[in-house]
């Protein structure tokens, strides 16, 4: 039997494909679980159309970043903390950094800014921004002391 899956399933495939499964399978566990559906031509098309869109929406999404990722390449912030002898009252956290970030203009998520160790102290520093897991920019930021 001919059937469309409508959610990933591990052993089987992955949503939107046409596979062709015994017919006791569809009938007791797909269908009734609203896994899967049979697969008329009318579905057939729907589904690829939607692959079709989910496709196109991947490719712009995929672009948004990339030009996201060239806007973030050698940029450079600046924080301003309260600090004594080159020691933070506090530390610089991702917040601090997206905030910072904002100010320009640029919107970036917080679990995208990637800081390996605290920042506590005055300086310089590299901040890894992991835009997907193939897209990744690293800007500088300068922590300049406040008294």
């Amino acid at each position: 039997m001919k059937i469309i899956l409508l959610q990933d399933v591990k052993s089987l495939g992955k949503k939107g494909d046409v596979k062709d499964v015994a017919e006791g399978y569809a009938q007791n566990f797909l269908l009734p679980k609203k896994i899967a559906s049979v697969a008329t031509e009318n579905a057939v098309k729907f589904f690829q159309s939607q692959k079709e869109k989910e496709q196109k929406n991947k490719i712009a999404e995929t672009e948004r970043l990339r030009n996201l990722a060239s806007t973030l390449k050698d940029k450079k912030i600046t924080i301003e903390a309260k600090e004594k002898k080159g020691k933070l009252f506090g530390s610089i956290t991702v917040k601090n950094i997206k905030e910072s970030l904002e100010k320009e203009g640029l919107n970036i998520l917080e679990n995208s800014i990637i800081i390996k160790q605290a920042i506590k102290k005055v300086g310089e520093y590299e901040i890894e921004i992991k835009l997907s897991e193939e897209i990744r920019e690293k800007i500088k930021l300068e922590v300049r002391g406040i008294e």
